[in-house]
């Protein structure tokens, strides 16, 4: 990690390590004496500009966003955090949802689980006994207010591991001698009633091929 500013007056530093930039600065608490925090390049770029001061820097990289221009409310505030780290709306979505409007939300959670569950990604391929196995990880909740949206992008994610295994995608790697190929999903927390109606007609819908699904809950 390489210095490209260091500011005596502020008592910050602002260091580079490959495309990524940190701010460095002293807390003077004997348990914690420094603070490194990621920031984005154009918050490093609009502290030296003399955009902002330095403690305003220090509260962007606290907060992910820039504060000082105005007093925000608590609920505006976490509006705010919560639309530059959206993943942090999967944690208690019945009691954020009441910060966005119904669209507002929905596009938030959207983007929440597609950075959890990826659903143009294979999370993991390989052989047990003679079958060819995809593994998918669904790490999401099934709260009320994120149910239909989980359920979108869980669907998305299957339909491509579906089309991979369709277009043979694995043939060269793996050759294509398999009794059975499966789709192995394992869950973080419980499908809700509806996640395993889902589930239920998946499994239907694969019956007459040579894929199923094998599905494994939390104990």
């Amino acid at each position: 990690m390489k210095t490209i500013y260091l500011s005596k007056k502020d008592m910050l530093e602002i260091c580079r390590d490959g495309d990524k930039f940190f701010l460095r600065y002293p807390t003077f608490n004997i348990t914690c004496p420094e603070v490194i925090r990621e920031i984005p390049k154009e918050a490093a770029d609009s502290y030296m500009s003399g955009e902002h001061t330095g403690k305003e820097l220090m509260n962007y990289a606290q907060y992910g966003f820039w504060k000082s221009k105005k007093q925000y409310t608590q609920d505006e505030s976490g509006k705010i955090f919560i639309e530059n780290h959206p993943s942090f709306i999967l944690k208690n979505p019945g009691n954020t949802r009441r910060l966005f409007t119904a669209e507002e939300f929905r596009q938030i959670v959207t983007k929440a689980i597609v950075s959890e569950l990826e659903p143009s990604e294979l999370d993991a391929i390989g052989t047990v006994d003679n079958h060819l196995e995809l593994l998918l990880v669904d790490p999401v909740g099934w709260e009320e207010e994120i149910e239909a949206v989980h359920l979108e992008i869980l669907q998305e994610k299957l339909n491509n591991y579906i089309y991979f295994f369709e277009s043979k995608q694995y043939v060269e790697r793996y050759g294509d001698s398999f009794a059975k190929k499966v789709i192995h999903i394992t869950f973080q927390y419980s499908p809700s009633d509806n996640g395993l109606a889902f589930l239920a007609a998946v499994q239907k819908v694969l019956q007459p091929t040579d894929m199923s699904l094998k599905v494994e809950l939390p104990e």
